[in-house]
């Protein structure tokens, strides 16, 4: 199936899903949203698919979310279309695969390209890459690290680098619990086939079970606090000024 903004393909029971928006660092439009959810669903239903992988075409991963895009809403009413009709929709068909799902990173994973990562069973790096909880910079929300985050990292620096906003190298992010494997980039296929080669060995039902008893770490109450948080936040002053300021690329003033 041909998307938009991603690329599709199933080879050696491996479903390859790349983001492909080089040119603004794969930055999540709305469009980029829906494709992902749909390229997951497929990889979902797929029986030739065993393993999922997810990668950024160029040299991102993602920056995150398409501040050009997104930056404005025109009302509240079209803000919680974003994030309850494009957004949760997305998260839902992520948190539904019971197949590995390999996040492959070369570069910047930033915001929400950070969060797919950290939303994925294994993350292989290269040496390169840089991860950050970004949205607070733009006076948005990174509202997903705050739910699996807990469960996958040390604590104190999920929160330090929500509260901050402060970029780790890819070695960092294997020590906190956020990377499986650092690797520098010419090894990042051959760890990955490596990676891939071990999952066959292992049973698809036993995986698609361990990956269900992870998934009752997910609360619907957390998850309803995130989208509605993620909804304050992108309405707000905070969120005007933070894009701006992107676009500008300048300094946000929040405290001004």
């Amino acid at each position: 199936m041909k998307f938009e903004n991603v690329e599709y393909a199933v080879t050696n029971n491996v479903a390859h899903i790349e983001m492909n928006r080089p040119q603004v660092l794969n930055a999540l439009s709305k469009r980029m949203f829906r494709d992902l959810r749909k390229a997951l669903g497929l990889a979902t239903e797929d029986g030739d698919a065993r393993v999922v992988e997810i990668t950024g075409a160029g040299k991102a991963f993602s920056a995150g979310l398409d501040i050009r895009e997104i930056g404005g809403f025109k009302s509240p009413a079209v803000a919680k279309e974003f994030v309850y009709g494009i957004v949760k929709p997305f998260w839902d068909q992520l948190f539904k695969c019971e197949k590995p799902v390999i996040s492959l990173v070369d570069g910047p994973a930033y915001g929400a390209g950070a969060e797919i990562a950290l939303a994925s069973d294994i993350v292989i790096a290269s040496s390169e890459s840089t991860f950050a909880f970004s949205g607070g910079r733009v006076g948005a929300l990174c509202c997903m690290s705050g739910v699996i985050g807990p469960f996958l990292m040390n604590g104190r620096k999920l929160v330090e680098m929500n509260l901050a906003g402060i970029p780790l190298s890819a070695d960092e992010a294997t020590s906190y619990g956020l990377v499986n494997h650092s690797v520098p980039r010419q090894e990042l296929i051959p760890t990955l086939e490596k990676v891939i080669r071990e999952i066959m060995h292992v049973s698809p039902i036993s995986n698609s079970s361990f990956k269900r008893i992870r998934k009752t770490d997910l609360s619907r109450t957390k998850l309803e606090t995130a989208y509605r948080e993620l909804l304050r936040t992108i309405t707000s002053k905070d969120f005007r000024e933070g894009s701006s300021a992107f676009l500008a690329k300048r300094a946000p003033e929040y405290y001004r």
